[in-house]
Order: structure tokens, then sequence, then C-alpha cells
């Protein structure tokens, strides 16, 4: 499954370790990059577990719509789901591509 960061400097962070590093700390960035490799590994958003620890969740109130992943205790990498032909997607099993984002505690 591809990722795609929502904005240039997110994008970048993902991309750089020394960013991440810098952005997040040493063990969030680890997590992060391990919720990552989950994408890659992922055919598609079935494929990442509800249990953790991604623990995987689709998102209600002000972040309806969206899904998100564990990072740590309250860190989550929030994202939408977009289906084989780059429409908007609500189903897990039809999800192929990701769009992050952000990366923060939203409780």
């Amino acid at each position: 499954m591809e990722y795609f960061a929502a904005s240039n400097k997110l994008s970048k962070i993902l991309n750089d370790p020394n960013l991440m590093l810098k952005q997040f700390g040493l063990k969030r960035s680890r997590k992060i990059m391990e919720r990552l490799n989950e994408f890659d590994s992922a055919k598609n958003l079935s494929f990442i577990p509800s249990d953790p620890p991604p623990r995987c969740h689709r998102l209600h109130g002000s972040l309806e719509g969206k899904f998100a992943v564990d990072v740590s205790r309250n860190f989550r990498l929030i994202f939408e789901g977009y289906d084989k032909f780059d429409l908007l997607s609500y189903d897990k099993e039809e999800i192929v591509s990701i769009r992050i984002i952000e990366i923060s505690d939203y409780h």
C-alpha cells in the first residue's frame, strides 16, 4: 500500500530520519517508521490490525471520515484512505493508498 503526506513539510519530515528525530524524538520516530513499514507491506488497509500495537481505527467527531494508527500512548498518525481509482474511501478492503494528514495528539 502506498502512502503520501498531505503537506510538503510533513513529506520532508517523513523522508528524512534526522528531521523526524528532531520533530518527534527517538521513541516516536521509531514507532512512526514501524507504522510506515506496516503500510508498505500491506496490500490494503484491512491488512493493518485493529488490535494494538497499530490499532487501526476510524475516527469520529471533528475527524469524521479519517483513520488513525497508534504511534505512542497519545500520539496518532491520522490519514485518509483512497481506493484504486484515487477516490476517497472508508472501506478498509478498498483502501490501497493513504494520505497522511498529521501526526499528533488529538485528544
